[in-house]
């Protein structure tokens, strides 16, 4: 099993210049991320990356997406219909 050593700072920023409310939101993504990592006993702890936490909400919201469109058109389809 290997051993990863924390990035430091000047590694960790973002290589292409990004501003506004989606540089803020990215910080604050991966400040929580590194809060709520998990780690094996005796492991630094490194964080979850916060790709990954965006990836998991997108999918979350487009299954939500999917199932109320999918319940609106059937219910069309059996009363004739829209709601």
């Amino acid at each position: 099993m290997s051993t990863r050593t924390p990035l430091r700072d000047e590694e960790r920023k973002q290589a292409g210049p990004s501003t506004g409310w989606i540089h803020r939101a990215e910080e604050w993504v991966e400040e929580w991320a590194e809060e709520t990592g998990f780690a094996p006993e005796g492991e630094p702890e490194e964080g979850v990356p916060w790709h990954a936490v965006v990836l998991v909400v997108v999918g979350l919201v487009l299954l939500i997406v999917l199932e109320i469109t999918l319940a609106f058109g059937v219910a069309k389809l059996v009363t004739g219909q829209a709601y």
